[in-house]
């Protein structure tokens, strides 16, 4: 079964961005908005300036120097403004993290070859969890995910050297450090360094991605000033379950080695994954993953194969993730333990992700199902199911 185009282009790209950005706006808002109702309780809000500056990483030809521009890509840079709450643990899950900031940011970056490349625009949720605090100094961990648009993408005629963006959207994804120091009540100057990843998961191809280092400034202002973070109670100890999750996932994919023709094949699957959670902020699980990949035995041209029971595979998982109200970080290792091309227990596997609770115990998420790490396999949409057994 091959995919459709316009089914990827009209449906499950803007699918995906409104996915990412519903997700990030209820978990943010919807969770604390029964106590801001019923208790009318001060929102700090601030907004932020930043700018970065880097290098973009050597990982491929195109970015040494086999473009059409005929020089290496070596600098990156980038203007954002972020619109960021930091509330003083009105919900469990910020006592838990201890008063992070959270919200959402727009960039838009540069990579001196606009011919080639454009100038890319991200949209994004960002989340900073504090590392340590003294005095008037303090220092976070930051993420960023969502997406990024505005790419000159591959074109075999107009873009034949670029085999690293393969399409008009890709994911945005920045993880770093930032320190920050308060000038005044109102104003804090900030530091720090990140590191910028932009692919689609192999939703098109050819997909090699952008990796970038970047330190950054910050000019950070609070509206009516900052909360009183040190001073927040401890959550004590949660509600503790173990969880059966079932996980419904479809995805496409395109075959490496023709990475430049059209055709895409579907991926379906089901999962069942046993979850312990062993703290507040954090649950592991172990299970398996089968898959039917329509795709995995495609003749030499590109062309569908036949279709029969060696296009399954079979994955067992390690499942780590983090709890943020409604909203869980994915992460898992696995390896094949059936595989028509790679074999059995010869191949590992990685998903990063997210997963929101939708309604009760169903949700709905998003992964990106890779190997080696480094080599997107597809993107994963998914819905699941949890039975839940408290402690």
């Amino acid at each position: 079964m091959e995919s459709n185009s316009c089914i990827r282009k009209f449906i499950l790209i803007p699918g995906l961005t409104g996915f990412l950005f519903l997700t990030l706006l209820t978990n943010v808002l919807g969770n604390e908005s029964d106590s801001l109702k019923l208790d009318n309780k001060k929102q700090y809000f601030s907004a932020s300036g930043n700018y970065q500056r880097g290098n973009v990483m050597p990982t491929t030809d195109f970015v040494k120097g086999d473009n059409l521009a005929g020089h290496p890509i070596k600098n990156y840079e980038n203007y954002s403004l972020k619109i960021l709450w930091q509330n003083p643990g009105y919900t469990d899950w910020q006592k838990v993290f201890r008063v992070p900031y959270y919200g959402f940011g727009l960039s838009m970056g540069n990579f001196y070859n606009p011919e080639e490349i454009g100038y890319p625009v991200s949209v994004y949720g960002v989340l900073g969890i504090p590392v340590f605090r003294v005095k008037k100094f303090e220092l976070y961990y930051e993420m960023q995910f969502g997406t990024a648009f505005y790419w000159e993408k591959y074109d075999s005629i107009t873009n034949p050297k670029n085999l690293v963006i393969g399409g008009g959207m890709t994911v945005h994804l920045n993880l770093g450090l930032n320190a920050f120091y308060q000038v005044t009540k109102n104003i804090d100057l900030g530091a720090g360094i990140g590191f910028i990843h932009f692919s689609n998961g192999g939703f098109e191809r050819p997909n090699n991605g952008f990796n970038i280092y970047a330190p950054s400034a910050e000019l950070k202002y609070h509206f009516g000033g900052k909360p009183e973070a040190r001073k927040v109670e401890h959550a004590g100890k949660l509600e503790r379950s173990d969880e059966l999750f079932l996980m419904l996932g479809y995805g496409d994919h395109q075959l490496i080695e023709h990475e430049l023709d059209t055709n895409y094949f579907a991926v379906g699957g089901i999962s069942a994954i046993y979850f312990n959670r062993f703290s507040n902020a954090a649950r592991i699980g172990l299970g398996t993953d089968i898959n039917y990949w329509w795709g995995l035995n495609a003749l030499p041209d590109g062309s569908p194969g036949p279709y029969s029971f060696k296009n399954m595979t079979v994955g067992l998982i390690l499942q780590p993730e983090v709890i943020i109200g409604k909203l869980s970080l994915v992460s898992g290792f696995g390896i094949y333990a059936r595989h028509r091309n790679f074999g059995s227990f010869k191949q590992t596997y990685q998903r990063l992700g997210v997963r929101f609770d939708v309604y009760k115990n169903f949700s709905a998420g998003i992964n990106v199902r890779a190997i080696n790490f480094t080599e997107a396999e597809f993107l994963e949409f998914n819905f699941g199911y949890r039975f839940k057994w408290a402690r």
